[in-house]
């Protein structure tokens, strides 16, 4: 459920005013763009930049490795 949102400029007068409907539409296309680029990436493993494991590896020798 949304409720109407007032917006205010500087000198307290109204600004703009967002209907039930608008904030109701921007919600589920912004859903809906979010759900398309997280499937895109859904099963991939992050990338990591070359060369970086070995450089931690030097900078950190004492910390153990874990496999996930």
């Amino acid at each position: 459920m949304f409720f109407p949102v007032t917006i205010y400029n500087a000198e307290g007068k109204v600004k703009k005013v967002l209907s039930t409907k608008s904030l109701h539409e921007r919600h589920w296309r912004r859903y809906r763009e979010t759900e398309r680029l997280s499937s895109v990436n859904k099963g991939r493993k992050p990338e990591r930049p070359k060369g970086l494991k070995e450089k931690l590896d030097r900078e950190f020798p004492q910390i153990p490795v874990r496999h996930c």
